[in-house]
């Protein structure tokens, strides 16, 4: 029973890292662009205003959806770590805390995405500063919602860069998964300068897309050779 338990926990990993990552990307993707592009109209306070208060029950969801996104992230990244140790114990460590630290800042930065609530719905900063101003604020609030999160990329992109490595060296999974990660982790890194980031984002987001799809793919279906991967784990010990 022992060894049975042995030899299945890889691929309960692997499974569980592609079951966690689809959720970050659906999570993700439907809070950005079903329920904050809808709500947000850029450059436009009243508007924007008008439409959190007109959907405060949908825009809440969103800081719901935002959370489970993150903590799928967070025990994603744990997971990737005990999978990618054999490797190098070492790096998948640093791995670890890179992926750690960009979900604490993106995280933290869904304060600014649900602030605007209390700003625009609370009648004492209404009285105190005035419509127009709590609806700029409003907007403002969300504008660093939106940087905030940015501030996050970097990070990803290292750990995702390092994991990346690691996978491709792994022999218990395909190199290209881990090639296409690195790209995805370079993709990422460009947004150490915003401006060449958000120029690129096109072409970045399409290698990321397609390296966590296919990366979810492999997992869910295929996982890992856990002979390999024992062999590994063997070598590390």
């Amino acid at each position: 029973m022992s060894d049975r338990m042995t030899e299945t926990s890889p691929q309960i990993y692997a499974r569980s890292i592609g079951l966690l990552y689809l959720i970050v990307i659906a999570a993700g993707m439907f809070a950005q662009m079903f329920i904050a592009d809808r709500i947000v109209v850029s450059g436009d306070a009243a508007a924007t205003a008008a439409n959190i208060l007109n959907h405060k029950s949908l825009f809440q969801m969103g800081f719901t959806i935002y959370l489970i996104e993150m903590a799928a992230q967070i025990a994603m990244t744990v997971l990737l770590y005990i999978l990618l140790k054999p490797v190098s114990r070492s790096l998948s460590l640093l791995a670890l805390f890179f992926g750690l630290t960009g979900c604490i800042i993106k995280t933290l930065s869904r304060l600014f995405y649900i602030s605007p609530l209390l700003v625009l719905g609370d009648t004492n900063y209404l009285n105190t500063v005035g419509a127009r101003q709590s609806q700029a604020l409003a907007l403002l609030l969300l504008d660093v919602n939106d940087q905030a999160a940015g501030i996050a990329l970097p990070f990803f992109g290292l750990s995702t860069l390092l994991n990346g490595s690691l996978i491709f060296r792994s022999t218990f999974l395909p190199r290209f998964l881990g090639l296409l990660s690195i790209l995805g982790g370079l993709g990422w890194l460009t947004f150490l300068y915003p401006p060449l980031g958000s120029q690129l984002f096109p072409y970045i987001l399409f290698i990321g897309v397609l390296g966590g799809l296919s990366q979810i793919l492999w997992l869910l279906v295929k996982g890992v050779d856990v002979e390999r991967w024992k062999e590994r784990a063997l070598a590390t010990a």
